[in-house]
């Protein structure tokens, strides 16, 4: 079996997103709580106890908070930076957490994991790469724009799971106060609608089967604003092989569609 990756949630009220080769099971963050986590992969057809680790990207709850009570009961070793790991308040069993930096690869059975740093508001946030057999799966969420480096990442993945936070007209008459709209907007912030059309017309390479747009605010975004945007920077592109990447959106409530390369 190739690689699969399912987003069994994305939103401000938790993230996780389950990577298999149909024998290892990877989940990337567990931002849900530990019961509905365990709910999603049973509805998705898969039991907890079939989970081969958590691959945590940094240290905020709507990433981590389902961490503890999902392992609690269970043999599965949680890879999170040691700075997020003290930050998070996550308690596991010291045996179960496994350290990792910017920058590391490791494997968790057949699956290589590659760390990179992305640019948020936290300690050591970072995005994955895991790839198998060559086929590359990258995840970044929370982030305040694409830096060099998570461009660089990106390429030759398969599929992306890449967050499209906010639409920046909604951010600026919404409810927030202004400070926390500044966060948002900085550059350790979250991605825009704009700043991901910008990546797609300028710097994806194309090679994506699947771009899923993840991680949208409900007070300041529409699932249709965000599609319609990189959907249109996508058709505004020379180059023909971009028409073959499809666009898909991430809901905070279900999980997704189930994607295999």
């Amino acid at each position: 079996m190739g690689l699969c990756f399912n987003v069994l949630g994305s939103g401000s009220s938790g993230n996780s997103t389950l990577v298999s080769d149909g024998v290892t099971n990877i989940l990337v963050d567990a931002g849900l709580s530990g019961k509905e986590i365990a709910r999603r992969l049973n509805e998705y057809g898969l039991s907890p106890e079939k989970i081969s680790a958590i691959v945590v990207s940094h240290d905020h709850g709507d990433h981590c908070r389902g961490v503890a009570p999902f392992v609690k009961n269970l043999d599965i070793p949680v890879f999170m930076t040691a700075a997020a790991f003290d930050v998070s308040g996550v308690r596991v069993n010291p045996s179960k957490h496994r350290v990792i930096s910017p920058g590391e690869c490791f494997e968790i059975g057949d699956i290589a994991v590659t760390c990179f740093s992305v640019p948020h508001d936290t300690e050591d946030p970072l995005g994955f790469v895991l790839e198998k057999e060559g086929v590359r799966i990258g995840i970044a969420l929370d982030l305040g724009f694409m830096s060099n480096l998570v461009i660089e990442r990106m390429k030759g993945c398969a599929g992306i799971v890449l967050e499209s936070n906010h639409d920046m007209a909604m951010l600026k008459a919404g409810p927030y106060p202004w400070a926390l709209k500044q966060r948002v907007m900085s550059r350790n912030g979250h991605l825009s609608n704009d700043a991901v059309a910008r990546y797609l017309s300028c710097d994806f390479d194309g090679t994506a089967a699947h771009v899923v747009l993840a991680h949208l605010s409900k007070n300041n975004n529409l699932p249709e604003l965000a599609l319609i945007s990189a959907q249109k920077a996508l058709e505004e592109r020379s180059d023909m092989h971009c028409n073959q990447t499809k666009l898909e959106l991430a809901g905070a409530d279900t999980i997704g569609k189930t994607y295999c390369y």
